[in-house]
């Protein structure tokens, strides 16, 4: 590199950390929601439900894998090793093998034809034959061949838990008792072929939900149902022996580098050869209490998939340290705020006709790549007892430290005010909260450009507002709103409240902005009536303002939209009506979507609306909603489910927020919020170097901008108009060739023809 280069270089080089590409994807699962661990030579898996945590034991870096990035499926079950592959199973009966860098799927049991579960169990290895535990029999995958080589059915319809080889004896732990076949007898898929297992008269027929070799020993669990009632057996000399230990809680026994580990729900018992103790690990001083899934022992350490922790390294009951835990407290999301590059999840979550789940989640932030966990175990006053299924958060606009949320339970409402520590509660009896069939129903809540917390409460009356004073109100949303179920609340740019109200419509409310003074508070109610609001359904879900000040409503059957507001609260019949979305499809007129579930809607930097279905997945439209720019399914793209409950889009960088009925999941797009100003215009990345095939990414450019990219000697290369404050450019030029080395200058305005030079890109080839 010469030195007008390096200078250049030096000069042009911006880091935007924390963000993804343009147009990629990102999983934000759980590492709390751990499932099993596994190693392969300097490197540790933890599955979760929705992905993997690598650690590598040499450079100590941490890296993840999932849908976005290899990995085939979600709801990951079960994950093994045999000391060079890794192999990972799913609900579904997917199958992935990660070698190396590479990762193969085997969809074989998933495709089948097959009814009920496919769940993938466990998985055994012994020389070049993977023993695959599912829901479907016992699947026997040749791993020379990469293929499937037979399946075996010990009995009629078999669920297979686990599976091990102990003295050239298959023994296969069933929901049925153990099965056993000498594992070179021909024809094992013919239930012919296998003996039951003599156990203890208590257990002959009961789960079985481990089996191990460990030596002389063959040991295997039975899985009570009651909590810390289950019982571990061995076998040595074909006699059958209770372990000293029981009853236990057995989560995983592993016959691993010579030692026996024997997972329960609170600590991890390790055996030497003789059965004896050589150490109880039930405790990590410093860390939350042990609740490990599976324990593998490498590298001189234990290895720790925990429910509590996340990914453990320990060597003793005194020395051990959790390596990766940075993520939600589990993947249960259901509602979001999103205000300056600040998400707050809510984390619990309803039934479709809108019923506890008594999720006791909390709610989780996420804020400079990094998440912050509200629940039961880290905040005094939020009460395992009376707090569940947070649905409700806000954050107040003008102060992101101050955030609210709330739910469907006894508690109220938390509000913190400098982003770590729970202030104030409210509840009803020391504020206008009502509490209705026992429970105080709080479904949306919103803060105003002032800083007033406004809160829809199931209730008598249904709207309250509490100010940064400390004054609390509460106001009606008309007769027919009372002890209803409001679903969403929205403020748009002049004040005014919407609140979708179940199985009554939309209700606007205007207090003037008198919050102490009724006497000028408007109300009206669009139901689903010609003339009298024209929705498709008086079940409303979702609510969203644009850009030029439209209303977008989605509803059980379709969305509408209401293009002026000027006279919901004075306009006679048929003047406050909105619309639906008319498309000409071969000669015929239909509405856009159709009768389509909408669950949530959300406008971008560009004007586009980001909409929601409970079945459909993702719809991006254009400003005027009569082109689609994205569609999203879980077919055809990383979003992990199609019923989406929630959207929410940081207009900072573009990137736009899923919460589904799975888990969270983000999609960074190419439009963020404008600035007219030009302020703070950067590129992404800068320099753009050889082995770069991505889209180079300028933000932070005027609404709607007129966009010219030239040399450094004026020659026009490429031009196009913002998204919003964002342009995306493919490096090339107007006639499709990859531009050379060089400096190249971005000009652009939100006025034709006045061209401000707002940036420089240099390409290195």
């Amino acid at each position: 590199m010469n030195k007008l280069f390096a200078f250049l270089l030096f000069l042009l080089v911006h880091s935007i950390y924390g963000q993804i590409g343009m147009n990629d994807w990102r999983i934000h699962f759980s590492a709390y929601n751990a499932i099993g661990v596994a190693a392969v030579g300097t490197d540790v898996y933890m599955a979760c439900s929705n992905g993997i945590v690598n650690y590598d034991t040499e450079d100590n870096s941490i890296n993840f894998l999932t849908v976005t990035n290899g990995l085939s499926d979600l709801g990951i079950s079960t994950i093994a090793d045999n000391g060079s592959i890794v192999m990972v199973g799913y609900n579904n009966g997917n199958l992935d093998i990660i070698d190396g860098t590479n990762v193969i799927n085997i969809p074989w049991i998933k495709l089948a034809d097959l009814q009920g579960s496919k769940n993938v169990n466990a998985i055994y290895f012994s020389d070049n034959t993977a023993y695959i535990s599912s829901s479907v029999g016992l699947v026997v995958f040749d791993l020379a061949k990469m293929e499937v080589r037979d399946t075996y059915y010990p009995y009629s319809n078999p669920v297979i838990f686990d599976a091990t080889i102990y003295q050239d004896t298959l023994y296969l732990g069933t929901e049925n008792g153990i099965y056993y076949a000498h594992k070179d007898a021909p024809f094992l898929n013919d239930k012919a072929q296998w003996s039951h297992k003599s156990l203890p008269i208590s257990i002959i027929n009961e789960s079985i939900t481990e089996v191990e070799t460990f030596g002389d020993y063959l040991f295997f669990a039975y899985d009570a149902e009651a909590f810390n009632a289950d019982s571990l057996y061995y076998i040595q000399s074909g006699s059958i022996n209770p372990y000293s230990g029981n009853p236990v809680n057995i989560e995983n026994i592993l016959n691993s580098e010579g030692k026996l580990l024997l997972t329960m729900s609170s600590s991890i018992q390790l055996l030497d050869a003789s059965l004896n103790e050589l150490d109880l690990i039930y405790q990590y001083p410093g860390l939350d209490p042990p609740k490990p899934k599976a324990t593998i022992s490498t590298s001189g350490y234990l290895w720790i998939a925990d429910g509590n922790n996340g990914l453990v390294r320990a060597s003793t009951n005194w020395n051990g340290v959790s390596l990766y835990s940075e993520s939600p407290f589990t993947d249960g999301c259901y509602r979001m705020d999103l205000q300056y590059g600040k998400l707050l999840v809510a984390g619990g979550g309803l039934t479709h006709n809108l019923i506890n789940n008594y999720f006791r989640n909390g709610v989780y932030v996420f804020e400079d790549e990094k998440w912050t966990n509200f629940n039961y175990k880290t905040h005094t006053e939020i009460d395992y007892d009376t707090d569940w299924d947070f649905i409700s958060v806000a954050i107040n606009p003008n102060n992101t430290d101050e955030f609210a949320f709330s739910g469907f339970s006894h508690g109220g409402i938390k509000v913190v005010k400098d982003g770590s520590t729970i202030s104030d509660v409210w509840n009803d009896t020391n504020s206008p909260l009502e509490v209705t069939s026992g429970s105080m129903v709080i479904s949306d809540m919103v803060y105003d450009d002032q800083g007033n917390l406004w809160v829809v409460n199931s209730g008598v009356e249904p709207l309250k507002c509490f100010t940064p004073d400390g004054a609390q109100y509460s106001y009606s949303l008309g007769s027919a709103a009372k002890n209803k179920f409001v679903y969403r609340l929205m403020i748009d740019n002049n004040g005014v409240k919407w609140a979708g109200v179940t199985n009554v419509g939309l209700v606007a409310f205007d207090d003037g902005g008198t919050l102490d003074d009724t006497s000028d508070d408007q109300l009206k109610t669009l139901t689903a009536s010609e003339g009298y609001g024209n929705l498709p359904s008086i079940f409303v879900k979702a609510i969203a303002q644009d850009i030029d000040g439209e209303i977008w409503i989605g509803t059980e059957q379709g969305f509408v939209v209401l293009y002026s507001t000027a006279h919901v609260f004075d306009g006679g019949y048929g003047e406050y009506d909105a619309n639906p979305i008319l498309l000409e499809v071969d000669n015929e007129v239909e509405k856009l979507l159709g009768d389509t579930y909408i669950t949530a809607i959300a406008i971008d930097g560009g004007n586009r609306k980001w909409i929601g279905t409970s079945s459909s997945g993702v719809f991006c439209l254009s400003p005027d909603g009569l082109e689609e720019i994205y569609r999203f399914t879980s077919d055809n793209s990383p979003l992990i489910s199609d019923n989406v409950l929630d959207i929410r889009v940081d207009h900072a960088s573009g990137e736009v927020y899923f919460a589904t009925d799975k888990g969270l999941v983000s999609f960074r797009a190419d439009a963020t919020i404008a600035d007219n100003d030009f302020s703070n215009v950067t590129v992404f990345p800068n320099p753009v170097r050889p082995d770069f095939s991505g889209p180079v990414t300028i933000q932070g450019l005027g609404y709607q901008s007129d966009v010219k990219i030239t040399d450094v000697a004026g020659n026009l290369v490429y031009k196009t108009t913002s998204n919003g404050g964002t342009v995306i450019w493919n490096g090339k030029t107007l006639q499709g060739e990859r531009v050379q080395s060089g400096v190249y200058l971005v000009w652009s305005a939100v006025t034709t023809g006045k061209g401000k030079k707002v940036a420089k890109i240099l390409f290195i080839n």
